[in-house]
């Protein structure tokens, strides 16, 4: 060291610096892939985008200046905002043998269901508890219970379509979730589910699986082959997910329902938002046929 110059120690420290960042990195690297799944979200809790808009700098706009905004946003204030949005869409079924409008203990819980279109029509698991011949009905926030009439239950279908049953003298109207396009999931997307069989329960994840089939269109002459979703996995616990929950984006969209699939031994799948509109679509047209 003595025998080296000023300009030959101010370039070894560099390579000195280089040399330790590299392996800082490589370290840093290496440990968070080795890092719990809770840790890595936490550490990507907020994300930070550069918007640019295009701002007139004269009254005539003949010039326009481009002004760089960096918006801050929170993962948290998303998933909060996601469930804020459909909390009130959200709806429990019960089944009785009896009278659906006196409180008894015959009363069981079947599942969640989610008002998705207008008229309070609802989509749920067409799981084994569902029949055309049963007695269903879900409890408002006053207490009051409201009677459900089976729109489409298809045995071997994921989806059943029900609608709260008029009432005059008491008429009640939902609001309604939207539906996300298919075309817009993609892996490793962040999606908040919604269950709980007396109160709602939060869970957060990310899509782990997206499982497809191709599919012959039989109204296309050229029977174009069309790719569609058949299910939808995630990193959120089975544990946790009970019939009809609701899997959410972080827009509040729907992505999937928690539905029961016969020929699969798997819990944890969700059916989604394509088979819900599948579902609608094969009752208008039977409605037509009769």
């Amino acid at each position: 060291m003595e025998n080296l110059s000023k300009q030959q120690i101010v370039l070894l420290t560099l390579l000195v610096s280089f040399v330790t960042s590299i392996a800082t990195g490589i370290v840093t690297v290496a440990l968070m892939n080795q890092a719990p799944v809770g840790v890595t979200q936490t550490i990507n809790r907020v994300v930070e985008r550069t918007i640019e808009k295009v701002v007139p700098s004269t009254p005539t706009k003949e010039t326009q200046t481009i002004v760089k905004e960096t918006i801050v946003v929170n993962v948290d204030d998303q998933v909060t905002n996601a469930i804020e949005k459909n909390s009130k869409s959200i709806v429990r079924i019960y089944t009785t043998e009896d009278d659906y409008s006196y409180n008894k203990e015959s009363m069981k819980f079947i599942g969640v269901g989610v008002v998705f279109l207008d008229n309070n029509i609802i989509a749920t698991d067409n799981n084994t508890s569902i029949s055309n011949n049963g007695k269903y009905f879900i409890k408002t926030e006053d207490g009051k219970n409201r009677e459900l009439t089976i729109l489409r239950a298809v045995p071997g279908e994921e989806v059943a379509i029900l609608k709260i049953k008029e009432d005059l003298k008491n008429p009640i109207t939902l609001p309604k979730v939207s539906l996300i396009s298919n075309g817009n999931l993609k892996l490793g997307q962040s999606v908040v589910y919604i269950g709980g069989e007396s109160k709602n329960m939060i869970g957060t994840g990310i899509i782990s699986a997206i499982n497809t089939k191709e599919v012959k269109d039989q109204k296309n002459a050229s029977s174009t082959v069309n790719t569609v979703i058949t299910s939808i996995e995630t990193t959120i616990l089975s544990k946790d997910l009970i019939s009809g929950g609701l899997l959410l984006n972080l827009s509040g969209e729907l992505v999937g329902i928690k539905t029961t699939y016969l020929n699969d031994f798997r819990t944890d799948l969700f059916a989604p938002s394509n088979y819900i509109e599948k579902a609608l679509l094969d009752f208008t047209e039977s409605q037509k046929k009769n």
